[in-house]
């Protein structure tokens, strides 16, 4: 044996040390003597060797300390390493490293380090460490093969989009990023664990013209908070969003219950979007970089919750565009990016379940099940004449002629089933895989597939269809329809991404398929007008299923930063409401203890002239979408200023097939003279069933197609002003896709007793689409310090109609509560001004403040007509203007350095909008004075009303706070949105408006195996907080109440016990638990 030299002590100590040391090298066994642990020696010692031995480090150790090391040096020469490289980090990090990968036992006591033979518990290269990030410039490029090197050899270089990964032993290293005309940045103090990742972005910056390189070096605490500022200050346009680690701190299931949580967004429903006080069809959802057909059949927006939460990467909301984007644009573009090609691989499942107060273990009504609807199908009963894929309204009516009209063509559904609500469950399985290529080759794989099945009941209120009790009591009374809402849901989810990269080329397929079966069964009774007591009795089932594919490419051609990007995609949409139901009848219970046991009278309802109504309607789309773009970097000087610019320009587009149809028929019954039917057994041969077609049915199927071109100029003056400006030019030609159009056309000549439409001038009404449409924007970003920003923004876009609502048609909506019907319409030209001071504290930490001014030139909304029996129609106003504030505030707490609280995230957003509308009608049959042959449609515009538009709101409220230690994090979320226009009426005191419930949900995780698995336990709506849709009664304000004033902001808030109930939904609480493992 022998120790190490310089270390003297007296004979006493020497005594009891060997004593000590004597029984951990026969014995081997610490549990023999009080032996101390090595670990908590905190000496900071420097070490950097390659392949090199154990007792060549132990040695380099006794140089820098003061500890007595004992050791057999001939077999620690034995002991060989790769390599050992500690950067001013304490002694038991080597200690610990030597333990771990030599064949080492280490024992620590009265300041002597033993090392003995024992057992290697892994092998060095197996568990390396990694570090990985991306590489962008001062304009958030990506700057692909930027050489990135460790001291002392290793190195790689970043891919075509920035990205790099370094596998290195664990310790501590410099690493250094050069590329051609950037300064050099090196990076001190980087360290890497076991099996564990380094995140590091880095932003380069310019050289300009110097001819002397110049080599910045920073530690990785402050590079890497850098790095992150760089990601987020840089952005070319305002921007919000929300990150898949900040998805997973909530309990939100889909998409759509996530968006409320984004700085100015709130949601209706938990699926339509509303950004900045717009509503539904003023924002733009994007999956993957595809724009997305609506999936809503009565109108233009698109269904977030389709899209599962657990498969997305991040969330971002743009506020303002830029030419490169869709002119399709209001409040905001939804840019939703599922999992994309792995930097590592991974495999991680996840399971879990929910409670609800109100459904878990109780009564559950429902049609029917036959088992599919558990794998988002459709039972067969529902189909239409034996199949749901129909073609067209035409095909339908004539297999019906030909069926002689017959009744058993369809089937009798009506019946109810009772069943206990089991708990609600979810499984997520994802994986993802690697394949390194030669050299910077790299190929990777990324699957998920992912199930949900949630059952929930809601207690229920209203005054729709007639429910309306007694119109002069109290409002308690006016919502006469008491009842339940039981929902059966399922989604079904599959992602499959294959991609290639290297640092010039990256080439990635995606495809991603969802299918979503909502079923929505509501039942109750209460006081009817004109029926007396009677029951309602709803289902609402829809069938979405989504199929996206997406090849799409980026390269780097030459030495000059030339990037090129392309890509392909095609999506399958499918929506169908299949065999949908509405019955408003007199009844009675014949078991006054069974749910589902009813007799009916008649069968009627208010969503068709004879009959209760069944009803079936499907949209189905093929979209193609291509886009192709260049960007060339270019940079000079004025005077000392350098300028860096790049020029990009592109060509993109889309086509769109689309059919859709809707089936409005009467199912009718023979009481035999006022005898009530078993409600099962009532829609029989037995009662002479029969069935009434309605002429009120839709047949449209229409292709469109849009091409797109536009320039841009990104212009970096010096280091503090970036300027982004350019235009875009869109053709489309909406007169061909419209079907209203050509409606309105003939129905003009009929009233004019013309005998053809050629006959007339028609060329006012169809210049009010213009083919092309120029579309100008600019971003200016002045930069106050590294960490400060004041964003100007100005941008021209616009919404057009979709082409659902082209076409004619007339269809019952229970959301709008009544028929809805379509009007000529036209696209709404908007024109956007923001202004927005940002600053970024802290690495994930923002604090934020915005004003935005929008004007929109004939924008579009649903109108009620109370007057006309439930009639809602889809027209023009003549403008309306938004004047907004936004403050957004992320502080960690970490700063303040006191136990607990510096664990502790506080987050919070406030939106308010000030919102002016000016309705109007049209008379679209007007006449030229000059030529009695030219048809002039002629504008009325009505008085301004201080108002939203249809689903925005004055106030929005979002708010957080975050625990978070290395095994336990907590959180709590709260959103609030005040009056939220739900439709408004043509008299404007009848308007409807909506309060959502206020949510308020709280989370705990905890985190063990090695931080690889991890439950959460949820708690969802823990106010028991309800939404309710409104209609203000101004009893007190007779100026109001006869159209002479508008009301006040404070007036359109729901007053309880006041303000009529159109619809109220009381959701209860649910807890919910979630397993997950990374393997």
């Amino acid at each position: 044996m022998q120790k190490s030299t310089n270390r003297f002590f007296d004979r006493g100590t020497m005594q009891k040390l060997a004593v000590s040391l004597l029984c951990f090298l026969c014995t081997g066994t610490l549990q023999a003597v009080a032996i101390q642990s090595y670990k908590g020696l905190t000496d900071r010692v420097h070490i950097n060797m390659q392949k090199t031995t154990a007792r060549a480090v132990v040695k380099n150790l006794a140089q820098q300390t003061t500890y007595t090391f004992i050791y057999d040096p001939e077999y620690l020469d034995q002991c060989t390493l790769a390599a050992v490289k500690f950067q001013d980090q304490p002694l038991a990090d080597v200690l610990h490293y030597l333990d771990v990968y030599a064949p080492i036992d280490i024992a620590y006591t009265n300041h002597t380090i033993a090392l003995r033979k024992g057992r290697q518990e892994k092998v060095a290269g197996q568990d390396k460490g990694r570090v990985s990030g991306k590489v962008v410039d001062n304009k958030n490029e990506p700057l692909p093969g930027v050489t990135i090197q460790v001291l002392g050899g290793q190195g790689t270089v970043t891919n075509v989009d920035g990205t790099y990964e370094l596998q290195l032993e664990p310790g501590t290293y410099t690493l250094t990023f050069s590329y051609i005309s950037y300064d050099t940045r090196r990076i001190t103090e980087v360290t890497v664990t076991e099996k564990g990742v380094t995140p590091l972005n880095v932003s380069l910056k310019s050289g300009g013209s110097r001819l002397k390189e110049v080599t910045v070096t920073a530690n990785y605490k402050r590079a890497s908070v850098e790095g992150l500022y760089a990601l987020q200050k840089n952005n070319a346009a305002i921007t919000d969003g929300i990150s898949a680690e900040q998805i997973s701190r909530t309990p939100d299931k889909n998409i759509g219950e996530v968006l409320k949580r984004v700085s100015g967004l709130s949601t209706m429903d938990n699926k339509y979007v509303v950004v900045r006080g717009l509503s539904e069809r003023y924002n733009q959802a994007v999956l993957n970089g595809q724009i997305m057909p609506s999936t809503e059949l009565n109108r233009k927006n698109f269904s977030f919750d389709v899209i599962p939460s657990n498969i997305v990467e991040n969330v971002t909301v743009v506020k303002t565009i830029t030419p490169d984007r869709s002119a399709e644009f209001g409040g905001g573009l939804v840019e939703v990016n599922t999992l994309d090609i792995p930097t590592t691989n991974f495999l991680n499942i996840s399971a879990g379940g929910s409670i609800n107060d109100k459904t878990t273990g109780k009564d559950f009504l429902t049609m029917k099940l036959e088992g599919k609807e558990y794998f988002g199908q459709v039972a067969d009963h529902r189909k239409l004449m034996g199949t749901l894929n129909w073609k067209s309204e035409t095909d339908i009516h004539n297999k019906f002629l030909a069926s002689g009209k017959d009744a058993n063509a369809f089937s009798n559904n009506w019946g109810l089933y009772n069943l206990k609500a089991h708990p609600s469950q979810n499984y997520q399985v994802s994986i993802g895989r690697v394949i390194p290529g030669k050299k910077s080759n790299q190929f990777g794989v990324v699957a998920s597939v992912g199930y949900r099945n949630t059952l929930a009941t809601q207690d229920i209120r209203m005054s729709r269809d007639g429910f309306e009790g007694q119109q002069d009591g109290p409002a308690s009374e006016f919502a006469a329809y008491n009842g339940q809402r039981y929902g059966f849901t399922t989604n079904l989810g599959g992602l499959l991404g294959v991609g290639y990269r290297n640092e010039r080329n990256r080439i990635g397929f995606q495809s991603l398929y969802l299918r979503t079966l909502d079923q929505q069964l509501i039942i109750g009774a209460g006081v009817n007008v004109p029926r007396g007591y009677a029951l309602g009795y709803y289902d609402l089932t829809s069938q979405t299923a989504l199929w996206q594919n997406q090849l799409k490419g980026e390269h780097t051609v030459g030495n000059r930063g030339i990037k090129l990007k392309w890509s392909g995609s095609y999506l399958r949409l499918d929506r169908q409401k299949p065999d949908n139901h509405q019955l408003t009848t007199e009844y009675i219970k014949t078991d006054s203890s069974a749910l589902n046991e009813y007799s009916i009278l008649s069968a009627t309802s208010n969503g068709i002239s004879t009959g209760a109504l069944r009803w079936w309607s499907r949209a189905k789309e093929n979209n193609y979408t291509w886009d192709a773009s260049a960007a060339v970097p270019f940079q000079f000087s004025a005077g000392r200023i350098a300028i860096s610019n790049t020029f990009k320009a592109g060509y993109g587009g889309w086509s769109k097939d689309r059919l859709f149809y809707v089936i409005n028929t009467g199912a009718t019954f023979d009481n035999h003279e006022g005898y009530y039917q078993p409600l099962a057994q009532a829609f029989s041969q037995a009662n002479n069933a029969g069935f009434v077609y309605s002429q009120f049915s839709d047949d449209f199927h229409r292709t469109a197609t849009l091409h797109a071109v536009y320039g841009m100029l990104d212009n970096k003056i010096g280091d503090k002003l970036r300027l982004i400006w350019g235009v875009r030019a869109e053709y489309y030609n909406l007169n061909n896709a419209n079907a209203g159009l050509d409606s309105l056309e003939n129905w003009i000549n009929q009233s004019r007793g013309g005998s053809g439409v050629d006959k007339y001038d028609f060329t006012a009404l169809r210049n009010r689409e213009p083919n092309w449409n120029i579309f100008p924007s600019a971003n200016l970003t002045y930069s106050l310090t590294p960490a400060m920003n004041l964003r100007l923004a100005y941008a021209k876009s616009i919404i057009r109609p979709d082409l659902r609502e082209l076409s004619f048609f007339r269809e019952y909506d229970f959301e709008l509560g009544g028929a809805y019907v379509s009007e000529l319409v036209k696209s709404t030209i908007a024109h956007h001004l923001d202004f927005r001071y940002e600053w970024y504290p802290g690495a994930g930490e923002l604090i934020s403040f915005s004003l935005f001014y929008k004007k929109f030139d004939y924008p579009m909304e649903i109108y009620a007509d109370e007057q006309s029996g439930g009639i809602f129609v889809l027209r023009n106003n003549k403008n309306a203007k938004n004047y907004g504030l936004e403050v957004e505030a992320r502080k960690s707490l970490a700063f303040t350095k006191v136990p607990v609280l510096q664990n502790i995230t506080l987050y919070g957003n406030f939106t308010a909008l000030d919102a002016r509308v000016t309705p109007m009608t049209v008379n679209y049959n007007g006449v030229d004075p000059d030529n009695a042959l030219k048809v002039i449609p002629n504008e009325q515009v009505l008085k301004e009303e201080k108002r939203p538009q249809t689903g925005a709101s004055n106030y929005i409220v979002n708010a957080g706070i975050y625990y978070d230690t290395k095994p336990v994090s907590l959180s709590l979320v709260y959103n609030y949105v005040s009056n939220r226009m739900f439709r408004p009426d043509k008299s404007y005191q009848f308007s409807l408006f909506e309060r959502p419930l206020t949510a308020l949900d709280g989370q705990v995780a905890v985190r063990f195996l090695k931080q690889r698995a991890e439950v959460k336990l949820n708690v969802g709506n823990i106010l028991n907080s309800f939404s309710v849709v409104y209609q203000n009664r101004y009893d007190d304000d007779q100026a109001v109440n006869n159209g002479e004033k508008d009301p006040s902001t404070k007036q359109l808030l729901y007053q309880s016990g006041k303000d009529v109930i159109n619809y109220e939904a009381r959701p209860g609480r649910t807890y919910s638990t979630t397993l997950s493992y990374k393997f």
